[in-house]
Parts: structure tokens; sequence; C-alpha cells
């Protein structure tokens, strides 16, 4: 196989490294590392003879070339992300001009009550924004997070993929994310040839969409995401599973997608004669149109500026080096972009497509060396590309959500020959549904057959032992990934040596084995005590009774807002049957996973708190009791006591005591605060959503020591610091969605338990997590963070 040109890939990925590095850490970080590169480069010039000297000052002197280029744009980044953070801070009520990532839609995830509105995800316009009194001119687009609800929901609605919007409202930060509260929403439609462009492109994805309607929701959405990126009406749970089985990217257009048009285009062109130059001509243009129909993608921008200079290069008549557009692609969007150039798309997009140039034609040789030339070079290729390209993206992902899949790559290898008939007919139903509707419909459900197979085998996948395997999160995942990555490399680079064989053999046998029994059924799960549950922005967390209890009791506080989110954590724990269910206080993000609790999972009893209104959110046909202080519950190896509420009546007397509350009821004051106590003398209390006054209350009464405390109310800003200090526990869980739009948990009451030395587990973070029985301090993550 021909050799990869390798020539310009050292100095791009060091302007990658470095545009990364600058939109993460700042422009000073990037400068510090830049000027430490730079350093070490000129050392080895030195050092070095001059053949490599040469080759050295060549990179040297296009990395400092870039970086003239680099440093002001992550300068400008830098202004504006503190400009609008600053804003947030002091909470001004700010003008700009956003340009909409997609067509805004109500949120997919959260509480019930939180999912009113329309949300999507926008860009800032550079120029000038009103911040307060003040006006400024922002000097770089950043995303940021667009959410209206009351009256300036109608005005986002108006809005469409990729058409500017002049927002007003406010800023606040939930972590990484910048969320701008729209009190007015007025889409900018312009006039002229963009604007008929624009109002072609979403004529042409309505048309799409009405020739997909009589099809299922998933199959549709699947069909729609392979050609055009439109994803609309795909169910949350089938994103996930297919996100987990490693086929995410089929509706991310990328790389894949353009030589898909470029074949359907060259390849009859080629057979009708067409002569070179105005077959490359006819094909860049089609190109250029298909861009322009999926939008502006960090991968479809990376795929597209690839396809640029390959399409030039035929045009002359010469073969430009895929892997030297690659790393001229990357450097030129770094300098340029370095938001998108760090966006996470972009990052998956332009790392399996290196790994898929330079690694899949090696790796492919070795495997068919290794099967003594039974498998040809072709079908070893089928097997090298989808296995490299999921290798070099698994620190990314594991950065995104700390598991991994056994079936990822043989998913791909399954998935790969339906992928491209069902993506090419959907091309064709989007060309044709122009002329003749009926014709599209048909053709769409004909690949609507082959989106139908790839989420069962999706499906397939995720139902298997080794679907789920938590790493540990983090950059200790991250370095484990890349050790093993680079130990993978060394072992098939050099697998002749007999040496390498051996150890090879060794550490396969000594690393899998014990990964494998964990997945056996047989095999049980993790021994544990107390275990909280990632299921976005609420509540559910299980107690259990200690080791060596005749018989084992679970007990569960709360659902969370999703069944599908609650059933995951009863699967991956091995909880089949539960003994009493507590339903703290009667909101969405505490109740609305009990349908989950079906079968035998239903609870033998549940627990309420006294507002009439907690009647109507229960497991049907399951017993139920109010809750109020101290009433208590004992099996053997665990106890429960609850401290609050005594009534009614003191929940709504503490609710009219609050100072802005914002639920608007008094359920956050009737949450059932429960103390559980295990045989060692253990003890864990969850406030559950109380609020201050309620939490003085509580308080007031003497709640007693506690080893762990649920922080109240997702980490809300509202709570009362002297009844953490009366609990002084040495481990605090905060229940909190991913990117949540309510800014928790805050960073007061981050300060809070640090100030006291409490250890702070976070679902949003450190995912499910279990406490061990033999030490409830040695916490271990055993799924994603949601």
């Amino acid at each position: 196989m021909q050799r990869a040109d390798l020539r310009l890939l050292p100095a791009a990925a060091c302007i990658w490294a470095l545009a990364v590095l600058g939109v993460a850490a700042g422009a000073a970080a990037a400068v510090a590392a830049g000027a430490l590169l730079i350093s070490l480069a000129l050392t080895v010039i030195v050092l070095a003879g001059h053949g490599p000297r040469q080759a050295l000052f060549a990179h040297v002197g296009i990395v400092v070339l870039a970086g003239v280029l680099l440093f002001p744009a992550l300068l400008r980044h830098g202004d504006a992300a503190q400009t609008l953070e600053d804003a947030a801070a002091e909470g001004v009520v700010v003008e700009l001009t956003v340009i909409a990532g997609g067509d805004p839609s109500p949120p997919a995830s959260g509480p019930a009550w939180s999912q009113g509105g329309l949300q999507v995800m926008a860009r800032t316009e550079r120029g000038p924004a009103r911040l307060g009194r003040e006006q400024v001119t922002l000097p770089a687009s950043l995303p940021l997070l667009v959410r209206a609800q009351g009256e300036a929901a109608p005005g986002l609605a108006r809005a469409r993929d990729g058409d500017p919007i002049r927002i007003r409202g406010v800023l606040r930060t939930s972590g990484s994310l910048v969320v701008l509260s729209a009190f007015e929403a007025t889409p900018l439609h312009g006039s002229g040839p963009g604007a008929w462009a624009q109002t072609a492109r979403h004529a042409l994805r309505q048309q799409a969409r009405a020739a997909t309607d009589h099809l299922p929701a998933d199959e549709a959405a699947l069909v729609r995401g392979m050609t055009s990126g439109d994803t609309t009406g795909l169910s949350e749970e089938s994103e996930e599973i297919m996100r987990r089985a490693g086929i995410s990217h089929l509706v991310a257009v990328s790389g894949a997608n353009i030589a898909l048009v470029l074949a359907a285009v060259l390849g009859p062109l080629l057979l009708a004669g067409v002569r070179r130059r105005p077959r490359i001509v006819i094909a860049g243009a089609v190109v250029a149109g298909y861009v322009w129909l999926v939008g502006d993608e960090p991968s479809v921008q990376r795929a597209a500026t690839m396809a640029v200079p390959l399409l030039a290069a035929r045009f002359a008549g010469v073969r430009a080096s895929p892997v030297a557009v690659l790393a001229l692609t990357v450097a030129l969007w770094s300098v340029l972009d370095p938001v998108t150039a760090a966006s996470v798309g972009f990052l998956l997009s332009a790392l399996a497509t290196a790994a898929i140039l330079i690694a899949a034609p090696p790796l492919a040789s070795a495997i068919a060396e290794a099967s003594g030339q039974r498998l040809g070079e072709g079908l070893s290729l089928v097997i090298a590309v989808p296995l490299v390209a999921q290798l070099a993206c698994t620190p990314l992902l594991i950065l995104l959500t700390p598991e991994i899949s056994l079936w990822a790559v043989p998913v791909n290898m399954l998935v790969g020959p339906l992928v491209g008939p069902s993506t090419v007919v959907g091309l064709l139903a989007l060309v044709v549904g122009t002329l003749w509707p009926a014709a599209a419909r048909l053709l769409d459900t004909v690949a609507a057959g082959g989106a139908h197979l790839v989420l069962l085998i999706a499906r397939t996948a995720d139902a298997l032992p080794g679907s789920r395997i938590t790493v540990p999160a983090g950059a200790t995942g991250v370095l484990l990934a890349i050790s093993a990555i680079l130990a993978l490399t060394i072992a098939i680079a050099a697998r002749r040596a007999p040496l390498v064989r051996w150890a090879t053999a060794a550490v396969l046998v000594a690393a899998l084995a014990p990964g494998l029994a964990r997945h056996l059924p047989t095999h049980g799960a993790p021994e544990w005590t107390m275990a909280v549950c990632a299921v976005g922005q609420g509540d559910a967390i299980l107690l259990r009774s200690a080791d060596g209890t005749a018989e084992q009791t679970t007990v569960l506080l709360d659902t969370g807002p999703d069944p599908a989110a609650l059933r995951d954590c009863l699967d991956r724990l091995s909880v089949h049957r539960l003994d009493l269910l507590v339903l703290t206080h009667p909101h969405a993000d505490h109740t609305g996973g009990r349908e989950a609790l079906t079968g035998s999972r239903a609870p033998d009893e549940q627990w309420i708190c006294p507002l009439p209104d907690a009647a109507r959110s229960v497991v049907p046909d399951v017993p139920v009791t109010v809750a109020t202080t101290g009433h208590s519950w004992q099996r053997e190896g665990l106890a429960l006591e609850v401290l609050w509420p005594g009534s009614a009546q003191d929940a709504i007397v503490a609710t009219a005591r609050e100072d802005g509350s914002g639920e608007g009821d008094a359920a956050n004051d009737c949450s059932v605060v429960v103390a559980a106590t295990w045989p060692d003398g253990t003890r864990m209390v969850s406030l559950a959503d109380l609020e201050p006054a309620a939490q003085e209350q509580v308080a007031a009464a003497g709640p007693g020591r506690a080893d762990v405390v649920k922080v109240a109310h997702h980490g809300s800003r509202r709570q009362h610091e002297e009844l953490y200090d009366l609990l002084g526990a040495d481990l605090a869980l905060i229940t909190v969605g991913q990117d949540n739009t309510f800014g928790h948990p805050t960073d007061d009451v981050l300060q809070l338990l640090r100030e006291d030395g409490t250890a702070v587990i976070r679902t949003d973070q450190h995912g499910t997590v279990v406490l061990p029985s033999a030490d409830p301090a040695a916490a271990r993550a055993v799924g994603p963070a949601r």
C-alpha cells in the first residue's frame, strides 16, 4: 500500500493543539505552550544533524507563521467570552444578534416543568451589542444556548436554522455553557439572493420532512439524518442507543456523505463520457450545493474544506495527498476559527479521518498477514477502518461519557453496507421530490428499510453484555485510553518479534480476563449500600441493607424525570425489586420516572408527602403511606426515619416564609427528609428539594450528625448554611443534570461544602456512582454522566 504523506502533519497538529488549548484555557496558556514548543524544537535543531535540522526549521516556521494569526484570534475569543461572563455575573439585560444553529424546539430533557418554551443552540454575531446601558463590540463569535418562554417563544419559533435573530434577555452560565434567556426574540429575515437561498434551503428541508412523514419517527429521522443531518423527531432513547453503539456519526454529515455525493455524480458522468475538467466542475458545484443544504456543522466544514483542494488538484491533473490536505484543513480552521477547530464535532471528525487515512492501511496489512492471507486486503480494510476510527476517537469520547462498548466496531462493520445505499437512495429522494413528491415518498420508504436495520442492530448490541463498560472519568480515563492505544500500536508495529508477541499475549490475558468476567451474566453487581443514579436534572437515590443480612432490602428515594434513565440505572446496578419507594414531593423531576417501576420492580410500599397533590403522582396499585416527622421503617441492615415535614400545614407555613422560592407551590417545602442508618453507624440524610425556611426548621429540630448528605434542590443557591454545619457530613451528593440551564450547582453551594471539608459527588460530572458497603468514602463511578 502507498505510504501516507506526513510532512505537513506535525506542524498542523501543533497548531491545532494550540488552538484547542487556547479556547479551553485562554490565549495566555496557548502562548506559553507555543513558546515551550518552539524552545524544545530549537534545542533539538541545535543538537540534530543537517537533514533533521532542515525539516524542523520548516515546521517551526509554519508554527510561528500560524501563531501570528492564531494568537490574535484567541485573544479576540477570550475578550468576547469575558464580556459575556461579566454580563452574566452582573445580571444586566443584553441585546445582541445570534445566528441560529438549528430549528428552535422544546427542551428534550429535564423536569417536565422546565420543558416549556423553545431553545436553540446559536452563535453570537461579531459586531455591536448592548450590555445594560453600555454599547460594546463583540470581537468574536461564541456558541450559546438561547431559551425563550412566554411572550418571547413565538418570536423564536419563527426563526429557522441559519437565521440571524435579535435577542433581548439576560445571560447566565451553567458550567461551560452560556445560556441567553430571551425576553424578546426577533428573526431578521433579510432580502436579496442570500434570503432567497435561505428560503429555498428550508423549503427543501420541509419537503424532505413531508416525504418521510408516513414513516415511523425514528426511521424517518435517521433517513433524513443520513442524507442532510436533519434529525428532527429522533427519540432521545434511540439517539442514546446509537451513541452507545458507536454509530451516532451516521447522522452527523461529514466526509463519508460528501464522498457518496461525489461518487453519485462522478460515476454517471464518467460513464457518459464527460471529460475530466467539466466532470470536476460539475462535481464541485454539486458538493457546494450539498454543503449549502446541510448547513455549517463543524464536521461538514472540515469535509468541505478538504474537498476543495482535492478537486482542484484533480482539475489540474495531479493527485493531492489526502493526509496533507487534512493537515492543511486543520491548520486553516485552527487559525481562522479556533472555536470551530476546538468543537467536539470537528475534533471527532478530524481524528477519525486522520486515523482512517494514516493507520487503516498498515493495520489492514497486519490483519491480512495475521490471517495467513485468508482475509484479503479488501476485507481486512473493512475491519481496520471502523477499528482505527473508534480507537482514535475513544479518548475524547471518554471525556464526554466515561464508558465504552465492546460492540462499537462490529456494529459499524454490520451497518456499513446498509448506510451507503440508504444514504444514496435518500439523496435521490431529496432531488426527485422537487418534481415528483410521490416518488420521493417511495424512495424514502426503501431507505427507511435500511434505517430500520441500522436501529435494530444498534438496539441488539445495546442489550448485549459489554455494551456499557464503565471506565475512569476525566484525565485518568483519557490517559489510560491513550496508553492502551500506544501499546497496541507498538505491538502491531513490532509484531514479528517473539518477545513482543509473548508480552502482548500476557497483557491481553491480564487486562481483558477480569474485565470480561465482570460482564458475564453470572457475575453480580458491585456491592454497595448507597447509589446515586445519573438521571439528568432530578433525583434517584438507592439505599441497600448492609452485607450479611438474610434478605437484602432496597429503598429508592425518588425516580428522576425520565423512566428510561431510571430503568438504565436499575439495570446497571442489577436492582430487580424494591421494598420501599419514597416520593419526596410531587414535582416531575422526582416522580416522572415512576413508569419504570412495573412488574417485579413495583415497590412493596411507597411514601409520599402530606400535600393532597402528592397522591396524584404515585405508582398505581401500591400501598401509600403519608410520611411525616417521626415516621420510621426498619428492616434487617437498614433503618429509615422521617425528619420533615410534620404536616402539610408545616410545608405551607414554611413556603409562606420563603424569599423568592420560584416554584409557585409548597411542594419543595413538603419534601420528605429521610435519615437512613446502617448497623455500622453510617448515617445518610436526604434533603430532597427543601428550601431555606424549611431547612431552618429541620436544623432547629436537631437533625443529628450525618456521614453523607444529599444536597437540597440540586445544589441551588437557596440553602440554610447552619443545617449543613450541624450535619457535618464527610460526603455530599448533588443530583444535577449536565449543562442544565438553572446554573446548578451554584458556586456558593460548592464553596460552602469546601469550607466544611465535605467531598462532593455530582451526577453531571461523575455519573451514576455507588458507595461500596466496605468503605462508603471509596465511591466508584459505574455509569455515564447525564
